[in-house]
């Protein structure tokens, strides 16, 4: 179907099936977290060694990711999304039937070339179909997926375990990526507009814009506190607090119930508080959680990251909204391409390495604290930015 600028009502069965594509797209990579110490033991290294599979997904997504104007502007955007279900079926495959650490990093390296040509294309795919004032709505159902992925992925990763082999999580996603991949190119969205390579000449008006780094620095942060914390979570609570495997993914999983109930009216809350006010709490919500999950009894850590992950998942469709308005709208899938390449290498890759490495040797408490203050100060220096140069662009009214 050829789409031009219908109603919101009319864009939702593309925007539902795009969800479905980033759900995927996102359950693939998230399972890692959960299946970390089942990965460790059965090749035999370290955490920390183990913990190498998310620098190789970090940079294969972030290459991709960069680099998937190139790829769109000459197949277009439909296209590039079916490739990319389609990487990822293959590389997931291939990492369940892996036996060796070179392997795993192999493999992870290709799933992270699949799933990094998703989000520019994605992203401009739903500021293509849905008008301009939907925009929250759009990206609010479309972060669903993320969310669902990370309640689902330790429940899947456990079954997977009682059934006697955990690595099958990873055949399963496959299949149903391949699958997804087929339904796509059949019922996909097709929008006329083609990708733009990321030349020189286009990056430098986004290079010069300061509003478009403050929106950077949040992601960045943002995705750190729900990739990278989610990631060692598991880690944390066996090695630190003393859990069973199958205790920690059960939490893992129903922490992140609560964001499926709220993430649905981030649309009314975004227009309710503005853009930047709703950015300011998220943000300084989840940096005060990250300092002090690792402290204190049991039970308050448990509370605090059911509470982070849900001031980091609403800060997702306020995002995306601020970044599509900070710069001009052909930069839009340029914007996304530079922008979640730097979240993908600091945020989703090096981060979980870096905490994980850490949480080994001097305990998460100590991890979370620095990662937390360092959060905070990122989040206040980028946020006072965009209260101050941006208020003629990011209006209070999305």
């Amino acid at each position: 179907m050829t789409t031009n600028t219908p109603s919101f009502r009319k864009a939702v069965p593309a925007l539902l099936l795009l969800t479905g594509v980033f759900f995927v797209n996102f359950l693939s990579r998230t399972v890692l977290g959960p299946l970390l110490l089942p990965t460790s033991e059965r090749l035999g290294v370290s955490l920390a060694t183990a913990a190498q599979a998310f620098v190789a997904l970090s940079i294969g997504y972030s290459t991709a990711v960069f680099g998937a104007g190139f790829l769109s502007s000459r197949i277009g955007h439909h296209r590039t999304i079916c490739l990319c279900l389609f990487l990822l079926g293959g590389s997931l495959l291939g990492i369940s039937r892996t036996t060796t650490l070179g392997g795993l990093l192999s493999w992870v390296l290709i799933l992270g070339l699949g799933a990094g040509l998703y989000m520019p294309s994605g992203v401009t795919t739903i500021t293509t179909v849905t008008p301009q004032s939907g925009w929250s709505r759009a990206f609010a159902l479309h972060e669903m997926a993320p969310n669902l992925s990370f309640v689902l992925a330790p429940f899947v990763v456990e079954l997977a375990d009682r059934l006697g082999a955990a690595t099958m999580t990873f055949a399963w996603i496959g299949w149903a990526s391949l699958a997804m991949g087929i339904l796509y190119a059949w019922r996909g969205p097709r929008i006329e507009r083609l990708g733009v390579a990321p030349r020189l000449a286009a990056l430098r008006p986004l290079v010069q814009n300061l509003s478009f780094w403050a929106v950077v620095v949040l992601f960045v942060i943002t995705v750190g506190v729900e990739v990278g914390v989610y990631s060692v979570i598991p880690a944390y609570l066996v090695h630190d607090r003393g859990l069973s495997e199958a205790a920690a993914n059960t939490f893992l999983g129903a922490s992140r119930v609560v964001s499926l109930v709220v993430l649905p009216w981030m649309g009314w809350i975004t227009e309710r508080f503005g853009l930047v006010r709703t950015l300011t709490i998220c943000m300084l919500g989840v940096s005060l959680a990250t300092c002090v999950a690792g402290v204190g009894p049991l039970p308050m850590s448990l509370a605090l990251l059911t509470l982070q992950p849900l001031l980091a998942v609403c800060f997702f469709p306020v995002g995306f909204a601020v970044l599509a308005r900070v710069v001009r709208r052909e930069e839009s899938d340029l914007s996304v391409s530079l922008a979640v390449t730097c979240t993908s290498l600091l945020g989703s890759g090096l981060l979980p390495a870096a905490l994980a490495a850490w949480g080994e040797r001097a305990g998460f408490a100590w991890a979370f604290l620095g990662f937390g203050v360092a959060s905070l100060g990122g989040s206040a220096i980028a946020l006072r930015s965009l209260w101050r140069h941006q208020r003629h662009t990011l209006t209070e009214k999305p």
